[in-house]
């Protein structure tokens, strides 16, 4: 398979680029407890799907014919009805979902839903682009400001996740160590570093 045409620049946020950090990202446990929270975050009611940069777009059409056959029913009858994606009022994108609620990506893994791009990048079957960096990052969230070019980078505290809370406190793991690969998938390697080094400080004092 040839893999050019799945392959995006990374870092997806661009070297000038400002960020605001919430110091409570290196005060926060944290790991993903699916055998509790059953992919609650992929399946979570109220009409919106995730947030999706602009430069994803282009990214789910092409996955798409991959993945497919990942994906139930549901999913397939909702992409054909409303479409892989959404413009919402204020200027964002958001994915689709199926009746406003689980993910159009999602397939499931007994009763554990599964984001069937990742499934799919797991295998080999798509090259430089896991899923959409909004849902690689959470729950940690990066909001634009006002002002273009800078973003405020924090963490989302929803009751969906209180497993993922327990299980990294159980286990001493630091939300920003769990989150390396995503953090550094949307920051690139010298600013992830320097975000670790900075904010992980304050676990220890």
């Amino acid at each position: 398979m040839s893999t050019e045409n799945y392959l995006i620049e990374l870092p997806i946020y661009p070297e000038h680029t400002h960020f605001t950090v919430e110091a409570s990202l290196g005060s926060t446990h944290f790991a993903c407890d699916l055998s509790q929270c059953k992919g609650a975050c992929c399946t979570m009611p109220g009409g919106r799907g995730a947030p999706i940069l602009r430069s994803e777009i282009a990214e789910l059409g092409r996955v798409l014919p991959i993945v497919t056959k990942y994906l139930p029913q549901a999913g397939l009858d909702a992409i054909s009805k409303v479409g892989l994606w959404q413009s919402e009022a204020d200027g964002t994108f958001t994915i689709s979902t199926v009746d406003g609620k689980e993910c159009i990506f999602v397939h499931w893994e007994g009763d554990v839903a599964v984001c069937a791009i990742q499934t799919a990048f797991k295998n080999g079957e798509v090259m430089g682009f896991e899923k959409p960096i909004s849902c690689h990052l959470f729950p940690i969230r990066i909001y634009p400001e006002q002002s273009e070019g800078e973003y405020y980078i924090c963490y989302e505290e929803i009751d969906e996740c209180q497993p993922g809370r327990q299980r990294g406190v159980a286990e001493r793991i630091p939300l920003l160590n769990f989150l390396e690969h995503p953090i550094s998938r949307a920051l690139g390697k010298k600013r992830t570093e320097f975000l670790l080094s900075s904010l992980n400080d304050s676990l220890s004092n």
